[in-house]
């Protein structure tokens, strides 16, 4: 069931954005503003340092904050240059916005409804900085995930990074879909790039 959740959450990631995942509620979103960015390869299937720099510094430019300031719920970053964050607003941190960014260079704020002020310290318990995780760690989870699964390498894709906190256990975790178009697993390391379990 976790299995399928966490595909199901992955698909829909590439597609358009991905789901919050966090201890609470999913919240709902709905669109607020778009705006254009530095534009990404859409056809891209390896997730490069660059890539992910890029969407960081994409995250820090839609919140109009540094990242080591900036407190996520979760944060997906994809070969193509998706990225999808949901975060606290840093002019307004009891407001919780999904952050888009797509290949092309547009951009989205999406405001969320968590369930208005008695949820709010529930809440703080799901965020995590937006630095926590390194762009090396991210990149190489990302590429040893590849060793994780069964199956020929070149039959495998593998969707981009999420980082987010495990719903059971309340430890934040990257997590990588990976392995052939009929058998996708997913791959599970902690903030430091220990590689914890597939499922």
């Amino acid at each position: 069931m976790t299995h399928t959740l966490r595909t199901l959450t992955a698909a829909l990631f590439i597609g358009s954005t991905l789901v919050a995942c966090g201890g609470s509620e999913s919240p709902t979103a709905s669109p607020s503003s778009s705006t254009e960015s530095a534009a990404t390869d859409p056809a891209a299937t390896v997730l490069t340092l660059a890539t992910v720099n890029q969407a960081r510094s994409t995250l820090e430019e839609l919140t109009g904050a540094p990242l080591n300031t900036i407190q996520v719920q979760s944060m997906s970053i994809a070969p193509s240059g998706d990225m999808s964050a949901d975060a606290l607003d840093p002019d307004k941190p009891t407001e919780l916005n999904k952050y888009v960014a797509y290949p092309d260079g547009r951009t989205d704020i999406r405001p969320y409804d968590y369930g208005g002020a008695e949820k709010y310290d529930a809440l703080l318990t799901t965020m995590f900085g937006a630095d926590l995780v390194s762009p090396e760690t991210i990149v190489s989870s990302w590429e040893d995930s590849f060793n994780r699964v069964e199956g020929e390498r070149a039959d495998m894709k593998a969707t981009g990074v999420t980082i987010a906190r495990n719903s059971g256990s309340g430890e934040i975790e990257l997590y990588i879909v990976n392995g052939p178009e009929r058998d996708r697993q997913t791959v599970y390391y902690d903030p430091a790039g220990t590689f914890l379990r597939v499922s």
